[in-house]
């Protein structure tokens, strides 16, 4: 399972912090396309390097995974 944690960690949090913003910007009055677009670059933006980041931080404090693989318990 090389890239499955980051298959599931990486749109996870895409979507929340992008429907963070989303929320925010509807939230002050901002409501057309652009609050949509910007939710979206942010979401990407932020969001790929924290699912990277989290999924690097769950094998390093699993203390099942050594070299690169998970070895059943």
């Amino acid at each position: 399972m090389k890239y499955g944690w980051k298959l599931l960690l990486i749109p996870i949090w895409a979507l929340s912090i992008a429907g963070a913003v989303v929320i925010a910007g509807l939230s002050i009055g901002a409501i057309s396309w652009v609050t949509f677009a910007v939710a979206a670059v942010v979401g990407l933006v932020l969001g790929i390097p924290a699912g990277i980041w989290n999924t690097r931080k769950i094998r390093r404090e699993d203390p099942n995974w050594e070299n690169g693989r998970y070895v059943p318990a």
